[in-house]
């Protein structure tokens, strides 16, 4: 015999709460990757209730009300893969902003170790130019040597496109080994972005030696502000994946790693778009003398500004 009708309103009634609350946060966008599962699960719960309301209350609100929300929760779980483009979207528009945001001290500490990096460098081949022969590429060295920067003898001989896919190549590596070296406690990632300073530092410092400080500092203004903050973001997610290797915690280590790894992919595949768009800055913008230094620099500026802006604007800030 059925129990009744208010019994298993009052029984099922906070799963079926749960479950809206789920599809209202996926319609929103703010659904994390560890609630897909209870969202289904609630759903084949709700679709068993929804088979017995049928059974037993034929013709009720509560049959009317399971009806709409098993069929809200199908379209949410098994939706058309035309929508792919939809959570496309919805990922840069709300899921890349908010893990930014919740690793953004790891991003600081990033940002600190580069700027650490590029002082050491800059003011070690400035005092002693001949460290320039173990922190700058000997090919970089023996342009410089002629008194040209490497940067437009590129262009003689390289296409414009053809530069912006090397440096977006080249960008892609630094990025992904920097996280991927994550995984040794934060070691490797912390090591790879001091050395990316120092590389910085020493090549700005050895320009400076043969008097094309200026130029180095004009080349990199188009794009250095973008590039540098998505090298600092993708470091600070391998830092954040290795701080869950050793942060002392009363949760599982395995569980806590799984939660930052979700975070530090998608903040590094986030990174991705963005790569490719400042490596055509760097590759058509950046080198040669075709763009003036205020424009570099206006360019360099507010793609800065709009990038950091779209990624800590007040909707997204973490609470």
């Amino acid at each position: 015999m059925a129990e009744a009708l208010t019994t298993f309103v009052a029984r099922r009634q906070p799963e079926w709460a749960e479950l809206e609350a789920l599809l209202d946060k996926q319609r929103a966008g703010t659904l994390k990757l560890a609630e897909l599962t209870l969202l289904e699960r609630q759903y084949r719960r709700a679709a068993a209730d929804l088979a017995q309301a049928q059974a037993f209350y034929a013709g009720t609100d509560v049959q009317r009300f399971l009806n709409q929300l098993t069929g809200r929760a199908y379209g949410a779980i098994y939706r058309h893969r035309a929508n792919r483009l939809a959570s496309i979207v919805a990922f840069y528009r709300h899921g890349f902003p908010r893990v930014v945001q919740r690793s953004l001290r790891y991003t600081q500490v990033a940002m600190a170790l580069l700027a650490f990096g590029i002082v050491v460098g800059f003011t070690t081949v400035m005092i002693e130019p001949d460290g320039a022969r173990l922190l700058v590429n000997e090919d970089i060295r023996s342009v410089l040597a002629r008194g040209e920067l490497w940067t437009d003898t590129a262009l003689r001989t390289l296409e414009p496109s053809t530069l912006a896919v090397m440096i977006f190549t080249n960008n892609l590596k630094v990025t992904f080994v920097g996280f991927a070296l994550g995984i040794t406690a934060g070691f490797g990632t912390l090591l790879t972005i001091i050395f990316n300073g120092l590389h910085i530092g020493a090549i700005i410092a050895a320009c400076m030696h043969q008097g094309l400080g200026a130029g180095i500092l004009t080349f990199m203004a188009a794009h250095g502000p973008v590039e540098l903050s998505v090298i600092c973001i993708a470091g600070g997610a391998g830092l954040m994946l290795g701080h869950a290797m050793i942060e002392p915690t009363d949760r599982p280590r395995a569980e806590i790693l799984r939660e930052r790894a979700r975070d530090a992919v998608q903040q590094v595949l986030g990174c991705a778009p963005f790569l490719v768009a400042i490596g055509v800055v760097e590759g058509f913008i950046s080198p040669g003398s075709f763009f003036p230094l205020p424009v570099k620099v206006a360019i360099g500026a507010l793609t800065g500004i709009a990038f950091w802006r779209y990624l800590l604007k007040a909707e997204f800030r973490a609470t």
